[in-house]
């Protein structure tokens, strides 16, 4: 893991220099430290905010100001979702209102990977790679989502190993009736007690 931080690194910094009003509110940030827990991989990378760069490492140099703590896919989300950072799939210790302020950053963070493309490739082939790729995405977007209801689907419909949703209905109503009619037998024997 350790060995992939410094490239990460550099490309984290090399975006956030493209984007100089990002570059701007970075520096409310100066000598902050986040640690970021990926639990499925049992690793915590340390992320401290300095000469407005990221520095990440393995160690526990200093003490975070804020813990964000969740499984891998959930904290790699956070670049596309920052508001994902307030779910129930993210836990935050620490300070709230530095989360808070980390989240309208990453929010405000506009990287133009089209315009970065265009450096390598010319302008006239980063427009329709950056078309191809957009498409590419929502295709497979759409077809993770078909793929799922599908299954689901399947999955209830012709195996029958899912409840559909009249028989989950029922099973919660059978419940809630039998909820009430121990708290009746409860309240029963404690008159007879009395």
């Amino acid at each position: 893991m350790s060995l992939l931080l410094k490239p990460l690194a550099l490309a984290l910094n090399t975006a956030l220099a493209q984007d100089p009003e990002t570059q701007v509110k970075l520096a409310q940030f100066e000598q902050r430290c986040i640690a970021i827990d990926i639990v499925d991989f049992k690793q915590t990378i340390s992320l401290l905010i300095a000469d407005n760069k990221l520095h990440l490492s393995n160690l526990d140099e200093q003490p975070a100001d804020l813990t964000i703590s969740g499984k891998a896919i959930a904290l790699a989300k956070l670049g596309q979702h920052p508001d994902n950072l307030f779910s129930a799939d993210i836990d935050i210790h620490g300070n709230v209102q530095f989360a808070k302020q980390l989240q309208d950053l990453l929010e405000g963070f506009d990287f133009d990977w089209e315009a970065q493309l265009a450096k390598v490739t010319g302008d006239t082939l980063a427009y329709p790679l950056a078309q191809g790729l957009r498409h590419t995405a929502s295709w497979l977007k759409n077809t993770h989502q078909s793929l799922q209801e599908n299954m689901a689907e399947y999955l209830r419909e012709e195996s029958r190993i899912l409840p559909d949703q009249s028989e989950i209905n029922d099973y919660l109503n059978n419940i809630d009736n039998l909820r009430a009619d121990l708290d009746r037998l409860d309240a029963r024997i404690n008159r007879l007690k009395v």
